[in-house]
């Protein structure tokens, strides 16, 4: 996913004496598994470790709720409303020890510079534009595009218009990356990948930061401030193959067949004990007897969970724009009374839009999830006429 990239001033090898006007640079390595997987390296003007003081931060007010039932749920994410910054105002709805799933609506600019020392994260925007601003330099991005920050990452958020500006948050404790099978021995994404290297963007510009600073770090759900003698944006050049990157949903090339495909050739990225799958509008089922929507199914090995951004969901009724759907491991779950004998005429493509994540261990629901929890969509299967009267949004 991220090929090698070189930004700014690196010496000719690696840990070798590097710096200016008689003064020596200081060389950070940003590596994952140790010294064993793939890296970055950093060249600071400053001692990165240098602190004045490291005190308790912000609680973490996460309450994981630990079902006695398990229902499939609809989740009105609509109706969460703007809290905090783009750091402070994720409101966590599903979690387990792989992945928090939420939204965040901000209501102002973010201030402290925060690295998250326990996650990668993926920010899908679902509205808004801005800057993300951290070591590695200037990332800009817009509406719909997916921004991936490795942890250790310190950054800041500029927005546009905070309060115009809505988007997933997903904090993901494994490496998020490109699936294996879309890439060749040598990691060069492949021609049978959905998206190649060119669609992913990379910061930009360096930034540039002066005097001290004060960083939020979070490592294990607990945040410390730490005020730095240096600001970390002091970084003369850096290279490798770890850095934030950007890449837009409505650059995933979709693929269609004769008959129904299933979800995996919509996965986009991976990371351990979850996959992450874009559906975007796309060409449907072409043989004439197909059947245009998907077929009812039991996720056995995982929770399934769909954050609906934009078009006609033509196999839901009762969800729109901003709505959350968990489905739980074990209940099968597919289209609505009503959607397959609907879909006999419909057009042969769909513009629906739409981000899944499926998770290998169970999903827990957090108090703000019962808050905007559709107690009506569990039985929206069923037939009876009594419950599940939801309309079409």
């Amino acid at each position: 996913m991220r090929p090698y990239r070189r930004l700014g001033e690196v010496p000719r090898k690696r840990h070798m004496r590097f710096g200016a006007d008689g003064r020596l640079y200081y060389e950070e390595l940003f590596g994952r598994e140790g010294f064993s997987g793939p890296s970055s390296l950093i060249y600071h003007r400053n001692m990165p470790e240098g602190a004045q003081d490291v005190s308790e931060g912000p609680a973490d007010m996460l309450t994981p709720e630990h079902e006695q039932v398990h229902e499939n749920a609809h989740l009105k994410g609509y109706e969460l409303m703007p809290s905090g910054d783009v750091v402070t105002g994720r409101q966590w709805l599903l979690v387990n020890d792989d992945i928090r799933i939420g939204l965040v609506a901000p209501a102002q600019q973010q201030e402290v510079l925060y690295v998250d020392g326990s996650a990668d994260e993926v920010l899908f925007v679902h509205s808004g534009a801005g800057v993300l601003r951290t070591q590695f330099g200037r990332l800009p991005f817009s509406r719909h595009d997916y921004v991936v920050i490795p942890r250790g990452t310190v950054y800041r958020i500029d927005l546009e218009q905070p309060t115009d500006t809505r988007i997933l948050c997903l904090e993901v404790t494994g490496f998020v990356d490109a699936p294996d099978r879309y890439r060749a021995r040598n990691g060069q994404l492949t021609e049978i990948a959905p998206y190649s290297e060119r669609d992913f963007r990379a910061p930009e510009e360096l930034e540039s930061g002066q005097g001290g600073a004060e960083v939020w770090l979070k490592r294990a759900n607990h945040v410390s401030r730490y005020m730095l003698d240096h600001h970390p944006w002091d970084v003369v050049g850096w290279d490798g193959t770890i850095y934030p990157v950007a890449f837009n949903i409505h650059d995933f090339e979709p693929r269609a067949g004769r008959f129904h495909v299933p979800p995996p050739i919509h996965q986009t990225f991976q990371a351990h004990n979850l996959v992450i799958c874009s559906f975007v509008p796309r060409k449907l089922d072409w043989d004439p007897d197909a059947v245009m929507l998907p077929y009812h199914h039991s996720n056995l090995d995982s929770d399934e969970v769909l954050y609906y951004v934009d078009g006609n969901y033509a196999a839901r009724r009762g969800i729109r724009q901003g709505s959350f759907t968990h489905h739980v491991g074990g209940l099968p779950h597919g289209p609505q009374p009503g959607a397959l004998e609907a879909s006999l005429d419909r057009p042969r493509e769909t513009d629906e839009l739409a981000v899944m994540v499926d998770t290998f261990r169970p999903l827990h629901r957090t108090s703000i999830a019962r808050q905007i929890f559709d107690k009506e969509y569990p039985f929206s299967w069923h037939t009876g006429g009594v419950r599940g009267t939801t309309s079409i949004a």
